[in-house]
């Protein structure tokens, strides 16, 4: 049964679209992506590192005004096909509040493990890739394939959730290496920040989203 997208997940990608059709203006692209981008080092050595560049917005900001940014049609329309992919029934179940607070939750976890794998990088990392697998994650636990069993005292869920992110991080290491030899950059450990943010939240937020009811 076909369900339609809700009103976040609508919004976040009409967001985004819009953003990456204004970026094809020609002489935007570069200044709004050094503006917004995540540049782990503006954190941990500051702006002086860049020069006198006076429109970037502040760096507490560009971890969600990354998240809104992308490197070109082909980028954006991916992950928005991903998010569509999964957000139409995950805010269904999760409800609109919750499923925005995992997207943004993804948002942060996947800034903040970017920055602690590599401080210093001053290589702009852009896309929605790190939430978007924090609702992967969510998703995935949901929507099992096969319902987790528990082993030992160890219950079905911790299971799933353990097997879910080894194979994750093991997909995304795979990304790491092949990209660079097709000429992508993939900000791996985003994604892995993010989907472990995913992992984690899942059912604390089910359980609010139905207390809450």
């Amino acid at each position: 049964m076909h369900v339609a997208a809700g009103p976040v997940t609508k919004t976040i990608a009409a967001i985004n679209i819009a953003i990456a059709v204004l970026m094809l203006v020609p002489g935007l692209y570069a200044p709004v992506t050094v503006a917004g981008a995540l540049i782990p080092a503006r954190f941990s050595l500051g702006d002086g590192v860049f020069g006198d560049v006076g429109y970037m917005l502040p760096v507490w900001l560009t971890p969600l005004s990354s998240a809104f940014l992308h490197g070109g049609i082909l980028h954006v329309a991916l992950n928005m096909l991903m998010l569509l992919m999964v957000g139409a029934n995950l805010e269904r179940v999760l409800g609109s509040k919750s499923y925005a607070l995992l997207f943004g939750a993804g948002i942060i976890a996947s800034a903040a493990a970017q920055f602690a794998i590599d401080p210093q990088s001053v290589v702009p990392v852009v896309g929605a890739s790190g939430a978007i697998s924090a609702l992967f994650a969510a998703h995935m636990q949901l929507f099992p394939r096969n319902r987790p069993k528990d082993w030992g005292r160890v219950s079905g869920k911790v299971v799933h959730a353990v097997q879910l992110l080894i194979a994750w991080v093991a997909f995304n290491l795979m990304l790491g290496f092949v990209g660079p030899g097709i000429g992508v950059n993939i900000a791996i450990w985003a994604h892995i920040g993010g989907f472990v943010a995913g992992l984690a939240l899942t059912w604390p937020l089910l359980n609010w989203r139905y207390r809450n009811a």
